[in-house]
């Protein structure tokens, strides 16, 4: 086998209409399409990278330990302040690596959100 990309991420939640309105509202994703009553998919800066929701069969509650998405940002400092303002759970940073700055959000889900900008301007 010889992976050729990553297609999609995809979160478990409780909820995916209030979800779908954190995703779209809060971090100003655009929807791509509504698939089924239990999976939603967002445009995450490339045509070709989507970030699904997908309603946790077994109930909220599996999401929580799961992975996280990393989404590019201009400024984390400035991603961090408006998403504050919007009620966003921040949950880690804003800091500094050697070569990013980077925080961190939970969705409603307590899914880990990482807002991130490298140094040398690059994204995706």
């Amino acid at each position: 086998m010889k992976p050729r990309g990553i297609d999609f991420f995809v979160y478990n939640v409780g909820d995916i209409a209030r979800s779908a309105e954190f995703y779209e509202n809060t971090l100003g994703l655009t929807l791509e399409s509504w698939e089924s009553p239990g999976w939603v998919e967002f445009a995450v800066g490339s045509t070709q990278t989507v970030l699904a929701l997908r309603l946790d069969p077994e109930g909220a509650g599996a999401a929580v330990q799961g992975g996280a998405i990393a989404i590019a940002v201009d400024d984390v400092g400035q991603a961090v302040d408006e998403l504050r303002h919007l009620g966003a759970d921040i949950i880690l940073g804003p800091g500094e690596q050697a070569s990013c700055y980077a925080a961190g959000i939970a969705d409603p889900d307590g899914n880990l959100i990482l807002l991130h900008s490298r140094k040398d301007g690059t994204a995706g």
